[in-house]
């Protein structure tokens, strides 16, 4: 073989072996760095939706909150749930039929909060009852049937055992000005969409 062919095989072999180490060490690093971004900024974009449904369904409840804060407005400052429903059952008819009524309590936000009532009727005719259901679901003072259970007496097939939950929302007394835990979670949730 002569020099000059063994200079050519040579050059040829360097040229494959710098090929190679250019490849692996250059080329397929930032093949795999572009392959990790990719992965990345479709990961962020998936966040990105999250956090923008989030935000849409945070300004709903805002909405839904100022609806609410509206509706109980025009309500008297005094009103509570257990005088309401005593009020009603004693106009309808069926003060006498109350056998029970518990109300409590339930917190929904800073400034809301859930009244319940659970009482419950006995011996009560579905002529008078319908009526006072009628009247507890159009009622101004935007209360509602939470769950009701209505079966006929055992001794007397007539007349109904009715047990009832019913619920309100009220304004919770010492109110929070400027929204509160609320007003910062959209103001967090603004900065991740935005940014």
């Amino acid at each position: 073989m002569t020099k000059d062919r063994q200079r050519q095989i040579l050059w040829v072999a360097a040229g494959v072996v710098l090929l190679f180490a250019v490849i692996q060490w250059f080329i397929r690093p930032i093949l795999n760095h572009s392959e990790k971004l990719d992965s990345r900024i479709e990961l962020s974009e998936q966040r990105l939706e999250q956090l923008v449904g989030l935000e849409r369904t945070y300004r709903q409840v805002l909405a839904e909150n100022a609806k609410v804060s509206e509706n109980l407005s025009g309500r008297q400052k005094d009103f509570t749930l257990f005088a309401f429903l005593e009020a009603l059952a004693s106009r309808d008819g069926l003060k006498d039929q109350i056998e029970y009524m518990r109300p409590s309590v339930k917190t929904l936000s800073d400034t809301h909060q859930e009244e319940q009532v659970e009482m419950r009727l006995n011996g009560v005719t579905l002529a008078n009852l319908v009526p006072y259901l009628y009247h507890l679901e159009t009622a101004v003072e935007q209360v509602r049937i939470k769950r009701i259970t209505i079966r006929p007496q055992q001794r007397n097939k007539s007349l109904l055992e009715v047990s009832l939950v019913v619920v309100t929302h009220t304004s919770r007394e010492g109110e929070r000005r400027g929204g509160g835990r609320s007003a910062q979670l959209l103001i967090q949730l603004g900065g991740y969409v935005n940014s």
